[in-house]
């Protein structure tokens, strides 16, 4: 799911609405004695934790039941992914413990993208966007569907279209940011008429499955090298190149350079820089899609106690980064 940025981890001894739950979970449940127990606190639907024994390191992902589908998702997933030979945990065991679903899955050393990102040389982030492009090549492998979005969620985030998805998010973006009172929701007008611009492009779109989150997150680095993919709820049909805009965008929040943009869509095959072509301006409209996003999660809660701050820097550089992002497109068209 998309997401911002948020601190990484923090240590369980806080007080924490599932703190009972998962002990009970590890010692009643796995039969666990472990030494040593730490949140991430990158999660919006799940609660999950690296737990360290006297034999083992796992990860404890533990799920309400009001995400439910998340939990089955990411069951179904980790599962078909793992047995493509994608280098996704495995599930060691899952099952229920009253109202809460866990999952423990093999740890995968590593730290996300975002946080090593400024360390990695240009040949290091090359390599990791061929490992990457060759993942979702098998991605696209899987069965496919005459939906976009996300097919098997059994929810309503099914479209005709992928056009329609993309209306859906702006949608979604607009509410959140009329509750939240931050930002002007012009901001989704804009969008809107942007996107029309690209109507005969999304047209051609097929619901393609691929990997939708695999961003400044999710990605982890070991050594300079990429270790594994962790986080995987659900798979999107629809456009690849929507993750490079989300990821663009990640980048862009936390000021790092765009390098790492350029050579994915080169490695694609596709128009990396000053190029008018649609798939470079789909690209860039994707990025201001999520920066709208990203303004719409400005003050919101997620995963019940996980709240993204007001914080006016990054609102002056969301300010920015969009109207940078306009003036791009307008040279584009």
């Amino acid at each position: 799911m998309i997401t911002a940025e948020i601190p990484d981890r923090e240590i369980m001894d806080n007080p924490d609405t599932t703190k009972d739950i998962t002990l009970k979970i590890l010692k009643n449940e796995l039969g666990m004695d472990p030494i040593e127990v730490r949140r991430y606190t990158k999660g919006y639907c799940h609660s999950v934790y690296y737990v360290k024994t006297n034999r083992d390191e796992v990860v404890l992902r533990i799920t309400g039941k009001e995400n439910e589908k998340f939990y089955l998702g990411s069951i179904k997933w980790l599962t078909e992914l793992y047995e493509m030979g994608i280098p996704v945990p495995g599930i060691v065991k899952n099952g229920q413990c009253g109202e809460y679903f866990y999952t423990l899955i093999s740890y995968i050393h590593g730290k996300d993208l975002g946080d090593v990102y400024h360390n990695l040389s240009d040949i290091q982030k090359k390599n990791i966007v061929k490992e990457l492009c060759a993942i979702q090549k098998k991605v696209s492998t899987l069965p496919a569907m005459e939906h976009y979005g996300y097919p098997h969620s059994g929810e309503s985030e099914t479209f005709n279209k992928w056009m329609d998805y993309l209306k859906y998010l702006i949608l979604r973006s607009e509410e959140r940011i009329k509750q939240n009172g931050i930002f002007d929701t012009d901001v989704c007008n804009t969008l809107t008429k942007i996107m029309t611009t690209l109507e005969d492009y999304f047209e051609t779109i097929k619901p393609i499955p691929f990997l939708d989150d695999i961003t400044t997150k999710n990605v982890l680095i070991h050594n300079g090298k990429l270790s594994g993919i962790v986080d995987i709820d659900e798979v999107c049909y629809g456009d690849p190149l929507l993750v490079i805009g989300l990821t663009n965008m990640a980048l862009l929040g936390m000021g790092f350079d765009t390098k790492y943009i350029a050579y994915w869509l080169e490695e694609m095959n596709k128009p990396a820089v000053n190029s008018k072509n649609v798939q470079r301006k789909a690209v860039d409209f994707y990025t201001l899609l999520f920066c709208v996003d990203f303004m719409g999660e400005q003050g919101m809660r997620f995963n019940n106690d996980r709240l993204i701050s007001y914080d006016e820097k990054k609102v002056e550089l969301l300010n920015t980064i969009f109207n940078d992002l306009i003036r791009e497109i307008k040279k584009e068209t």
